[in-house]
């Protein structure tokens, strides 16, 4: 059969079960473990803060979305994760230490391949910023796993704000119908859903295997 190059070994393209579909993954969470939730604990613990707190400040707090929207620097969010924590680390070492917690999810990854053996196209969906996609790719080589994909900080919006899902179906060229989205979140889910996707929640490779079973996509 043909054979896919994206992978450092051949993967055989298999025929699909049903009609082949858009798979769009969500990265940190789902491919990789939650490392901005792991960095989150280890701060707290070390700063005797609260973990929710601390986690609130790296994510979702105005400076959090600015970064991952594009509208801060590297520099702006680590000053504001300073002084908001009392932070004695440098700028560098934090960083280092918060993209260090991202480990790949290897049974995720085996899910990719196959989805991809069948020849479904794949795309990634994710809140992220340059310096830890830069960071991260070196280390694993992931956006070569994937047909295209996009990140919040190329956008300047993050998810759930539904127009994150209408740009990467217009960049794409996607029918909604024919796109299956995979988070671990669940508020990221309902934006999808009312555009016409299908939505999976990831709460485990194994489960994320099974919904994928159910819905023909693999055998």
């Amino acid at each position: 059969g043909e054979v896919c190059k994206t992978f450092d070994s051949p993967v055989q393209i298999r025929p699909a079960p049903q009609n082949m579909k858009n798979i769009i993954f969500d990265l940190g969470g789902v491919l990789f473990t939650n490392g901005t939730e792991k960095f989150g604990e280890i701060l707290a613990k070390r700063y005797t803060k609260s973990a929710e707190e601390v986690s609130i400040l790296l994510n979702t707090s105005t400076i959090g979305n600015a970064y991952r929207e594009g509208k801060a620097t590297r520099e702006m969010f680590w000053k504001e994760m300073q002084k908001e924590l009392h932070l004695k680390e440098n700028i560098d070492d934090l960083e280092n230490e918060w993209i260090t917690q991202y480990t790949l999810v290897d049974k995720t990854l085996q899910i990719i391949r196959d989805l991809k053996s069948y020849g479904h196209k794949l795309y990634f969906l994710s809140d992220n910023v340059r310096e830890r996609v830069d960071r991260i790719d070196k280390l694993y080589k992931f956006l070569d796993y994937f047909d295209g994909g996009l990140f919040s900080h190329e956008v300047g919006v993050r998810k759930p704000n539904p127009q994150v899902y209408e740009k990467l179906l217009n960049k794409f060229k996607l029918q909604p119908s024919a796109c299956i989205f995979i988070d671990d979140k669940e508020s990221n889910l309902p934006p999808a859903e009312q555009l016409g996707i299908i939505t999976l929640l990831f709460t485990s490779p194994e489960i994320l295997r099974n919904d994928l079973k159910r819905l023909t996509l693999l055998e």
